[in-house]
């Protein structure tokens, strides 16, 4: 379960621009911030600040668990927008399943899962 490709990953100076400007969704686990309106692929980005967890193996394995999360619905995803995870400390007791489908319904809550996409779910 790695990483997104280079071409999904937000860059860092875009963080700070996401955050600014765009609109909040909050769920147990995390804060999603997106700004969408982009002509490029959706890029990601996932937050874990020192104060969820000390450990950077603990914040390591949260961040690929979403990363992957989002990675197996990429294809169900509308393109064109900036989305930042930023992750609480509830997200780190969490198994995959969970945080998939917490992840799966804040794109669909927020409409940036694709119109079929949404008759499934």
């Amino acid at each position: 379960m790695a990483m997104l490709t280079k071409k999904h990953r937000l860059p860092k100076k875009r963080i700070e621009q996401v955050k600014g400007g765009g609109r909040y969704f909050q769920t147990p686990f995390f804060t999603l911030v997106y700004l969408s309106g982009r002509r490029t692929a959706s890029q990601f980005a996932f937050v874990l600040s020192k104060r969820v967890s000390k450990k950077a193996t603990i914040r390591n394995k949260t961040k690929r668990l979403i990363a992957g999360s989002v990675r197996e619905i990429m294809t169900d995803l509308k393109s064109g927008f900036w989305a930042v995870f930023l992750v609480k400390r509830a997200a780190l007791d969490q198994g995959k399943e969970v945080l998939s489908e917490v992840v799966r319904d804040s794109f669909n809550k927020v409409g940036l899962l694709t119109e079929d996409e949404k008759a499934d779910s």
